[in-house]
């Protein structure tokens, strides 16, 4: 039987799994996905889960504590030993088999077929994504984790035809984040009091995102939005990085630059918990609007109703806009001074 990520939750026996996602290095969708399924694991009950993470002592930065037991996924001895001792592999979200597909994915998918049907375990794939825009390596990848897996939960239409050509049991669903409005959310207000703190909003306020690309994902899209700055001083703009400063530092100095340069401009790294952006956003959405390409930030302004500019640089953000709204995409090196500009003076009329 296909099953929704809901379904998994109330139906499986989850006890004595291990969860496997790219959690630790500080991305902002990443600790997102991984902070939403320890809360549905809580909620389900489940009372031993082993949670890799890659620095483990940053964990307290982005995360509440829920008691259960975290190994740094660089230990590979730690890894083995938790996956032989439990009975299933819960891999968390992410677009795992698409365009920043690398070597340790390969690793992963490969343990994963020796998980299965050498060790016998149960895998689970919830909320995944496997597209066209990935390389050999990738495709080989996906095989290697489709065949592997007992419940392939995707989350757009072209992960579903690509793991439907290797796995009858193949379920389209959504991103893990959309469970978002399903937690309760009460214990964050004091990490929405910290991020209110750090970054106010007295009005309308632009919230602009940059994103740290990879030298073949070459692109004009911070040089787009410093011009977008120097043409909008008359108006609050947040500047965020979604990862922190330690991990993309260049980003961090232009941002730093920025506030320098403009006395209207904020900046801010990610180093809080990532449902306080989410709650951030539903508080101040009457005056908020969204410029960013990341795929998780998008679906927390779409959850929100905050406005944003559809911008895309991969199959899996173009999947999620097809889904989601009628607007047109904008390739992000198609992204014109115009268009930015457009859509900031639109945001100035509505909200005036």
């Amino acid at each position: 039987m296909n099953k929704t990520i809901a379904d998994i939750f109330t139906q499986e026996d989850l006890e004595r799994s291990v969860l496997i996602g790219y959690y630790g290095g500080g991305n902002f969708g990443d600790e997102l996905l991984l902070e939403v399924l320890m809360n549905l694991f809580a909620n389900r009950g489940v009372k031993s889960l082993t949670v890799t993470y890659q620095r483990p002592e940053r964990y307290a930065t982005y995360h509440h504590e829920f008691g259960y037991p975290r190994i740094d996924i660089a230990d590979k001895k730690s890894v083995l030993k938790a996956i032989f001792k439990n009975k299933n592999i819960v891999i968390g979200g992410g677009g795992l088999w698409g365009l920043d597909v690398n070597p340790n994915i390969f690793v992963l998918s490969s343990l994963l077929f020796v998980s299965r049907f050498f060790l016998r375990k149960r895998i689970y794939l919830l909320g995944v994504g496997y597209y066209g825009s990935t390389s050999r390596l990738g495709h080989v990848s996906a095989w290697l984790a489709g065949k592997s897996a007992n419940h392939i939960v995707v989350r757009d239409q072209e992960s579903f035809e690509n793991f439907e050509e290797l796995s009858r049991h193949v379920t389209l669903d959504t991103d893990i984040a959309y469970q978002l409005p399903t937690l309760e959310l009460a214990p964050y207000e004091q990490d929405l009091d910290g991020l209110n703190q750090t970054i106010p909003v007295n009005g309308q306020t632009l919230f602009i995102t940059l994103r740290r690309f990879k030298p073949h994902q070459n692109n004009t899209y911070a040089q787009r939005i410093e011009s977008c700055l120097a043409n909008n001083r008359d108006m609050a703009i947040i500047v965020a990085l979604m990862e922190p400063r330690a991990v993309d530092p260049v980003g961090y100095k232009l941002i730093s630059q920025w506030q320098r340069q403009y006395e209207n401009i904020q900046v801010v790294d990610f180093a809080y918990n990532p449902l306080a952006l989410f709650l951030f956003f539903k508080q101040h959405k009457e005056h908020l609007a969204l410029i960013g390409p990341q795929f998780h930030c998008i679906i927390t302004a779409l959850l929100t109703d905050v406005p944003f500019l559809p911008i895309t640089y991969d199959n899996k953000v173009l999947e999620l806009l097809k889904q989601t709204t009628e607007a047109q995409p904008i390739q992000i090196n198609d992204l014109s001074q115009d268009a930015l500009q457009m859509f900031v003076n639109h945001f100035k009329r509505t909200t005036e």
